[in-house]
């Protein structure tokens, strides 16, 4: 394990290993009992459809050929999700329990990461609140029972902050290499992630913390973006040979900025959303492949924006309004069901949300390590730039979950030591001031 005892950590580390594994199993039996007690038996809708058929494709030894159209090849989506649900996913008529349990399980290895990332930071008690508020937050078990990315892109973002910030401290090659290793990975759940490169690594590599030459610096910073690029090279390069079109990660980018951008989606009810009813009304010419239909889309697309540009910013805000729960969350209930999330887990995550948010911001604020919280807080602020560039719903926000959960940890377990020390002094008559949570 990465994380070494803190010497002014009071927390027994015996203590908090039973502790933290008790958590861990908790959250294991909270997702296999959402698993068989809500999804048992329940049909795959929305993009759930596609991971789990690729899942089947690639396990039967059609590597990413495309399930639905015989003889073509398909990159609907980055493809870690359905490589990895793949070793359950022999059976053609029905995987879906075997394929929903094994996501379950990466759900209960985000937790564990979770708690690893915020002993790292913060010491051992905040770790066993980060890692109970990662178990029972619903904005991250609904994804564990859905065939959709979500985990996977909460699991890299996980895995590239612990890198991170191991790798600001101590600054060595090996670290670096994992840093790449983590953000390749992470690109290949969701593609979006690629962008912590540049936005988080870039500027951590380069800042001067221990006095490091320039050149040290650098060569770290190119080991980092090498191994990323050597991660993503071979889903890369295939797309660059089965389709006509350029296609990078998946031929997916037209169709989500085509439905998000349409009359649909500008005015009315569905203001700031996604619509399939926008992409049917483009012709398609016959035997295009993903990437000629995808290109198609995309530029339909840059057409409508650029012929409604006064309509972007209220649609942007609307967006905004819909990935932070803040507008329309009664609308949002009814559109999450066509991802397979049922109305009360839905409600569940919002207040949830609603009461986690404002806590995790009085965290942020008080960050009691040494570290910069700049890395987390950028991490955060993706999901906004994700949500604002292509519609607004809640899945879009995994990113910011998962430091909403370590924002809100620091802030429960300072209150709770607060209210612990305040009690003590009572009962001793001498009076005490509440400290920061131990670092």
């Amino acid at each position: 394990m990465i994380v070494t005892p803190r010497p002014d950590d009071p927390m027994d580390r015996r203590a908090f290993r039973i502790w933290f594994a008790v958590i861990v199993a908790g959250s294991a039996v909270l997702r296999l009992v959402y698993v068989v007690a809500a999804k048992r038996g329940e049909a795959v809708v929305g993009d759930q459809i596609y991971y789990s058929a690729q899942a089947v494709t690639i396990a039967n030894g059609r590597w990413f050929a495309d399930p639905f159209v015989e003889g073509a090849y398909a990159a609907d989506h980055a493809p870690l999700t359905s490589l990895l649900l793949a070793p359950v996913s022999w059976s053609d008529d029905n995987p879906f329990l075997a394929q929903r349990l094994l996501m379950a399980c990466f759900g209960v290895a985000v937790v564990i990461g979770i708690g690893v990332l915020a002993r790292w930071l913060f010491g051992r008690r905040v770790a066993l609140v980060a890692a109970f508020l990662a178990a029972i937050y619903a904005n991250l078990w609904i994804n564990d029972g859905l065939l959709m990315s979500e985990t996977f892109a909460a699991a890299g973002v996980v895995a590239v902050l612990v890198t991170v910030y191991v790798y600001d401290l101590r600054r060595t090659m090996r670290w670096a290499v994992a840093i790449g290793l983590a953000l390749g990975l992470a690109g290949l759940a969701r593609a979006e992630l690629l962008l912590l490169g540049p936005l988080v690594v870039v500027p951590l590599a380069l800042t001067d913390r221990d006095g490091a030459p320039w050149s040290v610096r650098v060569r770290q910073l190119v080991a980092a973006g090498a191994v990323s690029l050597l991660v993503i090279a071979p889903w890369v390069i295939r797309n660059l040979v089965r389709f006509e079109d350029t296609t990078i990660v998946s031929t997916q980018d037209g169709l989500t900025l085509l439905g998000a951008n349409c009359p649909d989606t500008y005015t009315g009810p569905g203001k700031g959303f996604w619509s399939l009813q926008c992409t049917e009304r483009v012709e398609v010419p016959a035997g295009a492949d993903q990437s000629e239909r995808s290109t198609i889309y995309r530029e339909t697309a840059i057409d409508y924006i650029g012929d409604h540009l006064g309509e972007v910013p209220g649609v942007v805000l609307a967006r905004l309004g819909r990935g932070l729960s803040v507008w329309q969350t009664d609308g949002m209930r009814f559109l999450n069901t066509g991802e397979g999330r049922e109305t009360w887990a839905s409600d569940v995550a919002l207040w949830q949300y609603w009461i986690l948010a404002p806590l995790a911001v009085v965290g942020w604020w008080r960050w009691p390590s040494a570290q910069p919280r700049w890395p987390a807080l950028v991490t955060a602020g993706l999901s906004l730039v994700t949500i604002m560039a292509f519609y607004g719903i809640v899945r879009f926000r995994i990113p910011a979950e998962v430091v909403i959960v370590l924002g809100a940890a620091v802030t429960v377990q300072w209150a709770g030591q607060a209210v612990a020390d305040r009690f003590r002094s009572r009962r001793s008559g001498t009076p005490r001031r509440a400290g920061l949570p131990a670092s």
